[in-house]
């Protein structure tokens, strides 16, 4: 509508059940994405589920190794995301 183009997400719209059947068809022996359905080593590496975003790693302040992912539009919003996270 826009001109921009929108990647569609990958959860079926008939709910749950069928996003879990859809889910286990899927074959995947490491972490599938909630999102995404991409199968990955681990829940960090997964993608944003629209090709705009850029993932951001926020560090687990209490899990060394651990972190939350965000994603967010535009290069630099990373920047702001760990600011904002460490008001919490």
């Amino acid at each position: 509508m826009f001109g921009g183009h929108q990647q569609q997400q990958h959860k079926p719209a008939g709910g749950m059940g069928q996003w879990q059947a859809h889910s286990d068809a899927v074959p995947c022996s490491t972490y599938l994405c909630p999102d995404t359905l991409v199968c990955v080593s681990q829940p960090s590496d997964c993608p944003c589920p629209d090709v705009q975003d850029v993932k951001c790693l926020i560090p687990d302040a209490q899990d060394e190794g651990a972190s939350t992912i965000v994603c967010v539009r535009g290069q630099d919003e990373c920047a702001d995301v760990v600011r904002l996270s460490h008001k919490i």
